[in-house]
């Protein structure tokens, strides 16, 4: 059509009930990506190249694309958005949102997690922000230990006649004499306004009465995204609107919680607080624009390994300050072998200058460090040396007339005599150590 692209984002935001943050907009234009970036600044907008060939490798170095594995719901997604367009066409039609979910023939089961659900259980916490009580990240790992410790996972699915809406809710929570107290309680933005976190507190409260627990603790914790989550809770009870909280809640009263789609309704037809929400939006969008442009620059520069660490070092190298005395000292007289050892030292102590008489430990270098330049001298200047010769030839000069056959003749001396040879193994093991330290 011939409506903006920013509008086109909002609209297909809002068919799919995604977040503008959800989005990525690539495009030839500059333009167009610089009228997304204002008009839509939570969308990463990103310009390709203008010639089509460099097009595949600019894709491949945007990291925002790479997914360490696909769930059950990431590979039907496709479809889930199809039946969607089907949703929003009988919630269009239907009188009432009563009518509406009465059309879907909606079906919420709540379970406990089996070992194959705990991935999605992980990926959720990741990923849901709008309706995430306390958005606590965990991994799959960190969830199977929490459960260990004698927490409870329960996940809550959803499907209606269009079709399935795949793990939406998840639950994860820990009891003691006389509560159950929620750690985690999310719920897919998929399945918001449909009733579905109201049979979860419901379900879980009917779980506590079962365990002769009779109160559910309910913690909030406030980011820029999880007012959704904030809302729900205040119509449980009283909550503040500027902090962090807990709400007590008796769970006979929760296991009787039920829906009100008209209730919900006039909810949705009041008048709500614009000056807040545009705020964290102005944020929110600020630093994704910022983001836009990181993006930019790391599929038009940083296509290879190569040129990240290039770029690493570089930057490394610029943050690195000028050192008085020392780092500024000048190798004028310096040999060729010097200078070459001087340009190992810089890169793997990132400085931008280094003396010929500076302790290589003194100015930065560990034993991390120590191992780097003995690899980069012998595969640069072809020379075999050990991390013990850097230690006992802490500087440049030492080093290069070590390197350089100055320092063998004194060792072809001391080979003479056991005894010096011993003292000389002593001391240099002492060195180390208290180099290592």
């Amino acid at each position: 059509n011939w409506e903006s692209k920013p509008d086109n984002l909002r609209a297909l935001a809002a068919q799919f009930d995604l977040g503008l943050e959800s989005f990525v907009f690539l495009d030839d234009n500059p333009l167009e990506c610089a009228a997304v970036r204002a008009g839509c600044p939570e969308v990463i907008a990103l310009q390709l190249p203008q010639e089509h060939e460099r097009i595949p490798a600019f894709l491949d170095g945007l990291w925002i694309f790479d997914r360490a594995s696909a769930t059950r719901e990431d590979r039907e997604r496709n479809q889930w958005y199809q039946a969607n367009s089907e949703r929003e066409e009988l919630r269009t039609a239907a009188p009432t949102l009563r009518d509406f979910l009465d059309g879907l023939q909606l079906h919420i089961e709540v379970t406990e997690a089996t070992d194959d659900q705990f991935e999605r259980v992980a990926q959720l916490t990741m990923r849901t922000n709008q309706f995430n009580l306390t958005s606590i990240r965990r991994t799959e790992t960190e969830i199977r230990d929490l459960l260990k410790s004698g927490a409870k996972c329960l996940i809550t699915s959803v499907c209606d006649r269009f079709g399935d809406y795949g793990l939406v809710g998840v639950i994860l929570c820990t009891t003691s004499a006389d509560r159950c107290t929620v750690d985690t309680m999310l719920l897919s933005c998929r399945a918001l306004g449909k009733g579905v976190e109201h049979r979860m507190i419901a379900e879980l409260a009917g779980r506590a009465l079962r365990e002769r627990k009779s109160l559910i603790e309910l913690p909030y914790r406030r980011t820029a995204r999880n007012e959704p989550a904030r809302e729900f809770l205040s119509r449980l009870g009283s909550a503040p609107n500027d902090s962090d909280f807990a709400l007590e809640l008796p769970a006979t009263v929760l296991a009787s919680l039920r829906y009100d789609p008209e209730g919900e309704a006039r909810r949705e037809h009041s008048e709500k607080s614009g000056t807040a929400k545009s705020s964290a939006t102005s944020r929110s969008g600020f630093a994704r624009a910022n983001f836009s442009a990181a993006m930019q620059q790391l599929g038009d520069e940083f296509q290879t390994i190569e040129s990240i660490v290039a770029a690493m070092e570089s930057s490394r190298l610029r943050a690195q300050p000028a050192n008085d005395q020392s780092a500024s000292e000048v190798m004028e007289d310096a040999s060729a072998l010097e200078r070459s050892l001087a340009a190992i030292w810089k890169k793997a102590l990132g400085r931008t200058r280094i003396g010929s008489t500076e302790n290589f430990f003194d100015a930065g270098g560990t034993s991390l460090k120590a191992v780097v330049v003995v690899a980069m001298i012998r595969r640069e200047l072809k020379m075999n040396v050990s991390i013990i010769t850097l230690f006992e030839c802490p500087t440049i000069k030492l080093l290069a007339a070590k390197l350089g056959g100055s320092a063998s003749n004194a060792d072809d001396a001391s080979a003479a005599s056991p005894s010096a040879e011993s003292r000389g193994r002593q001391r240099r093991n002492k060195l180390i150590k208290r180099r290592v330290a």
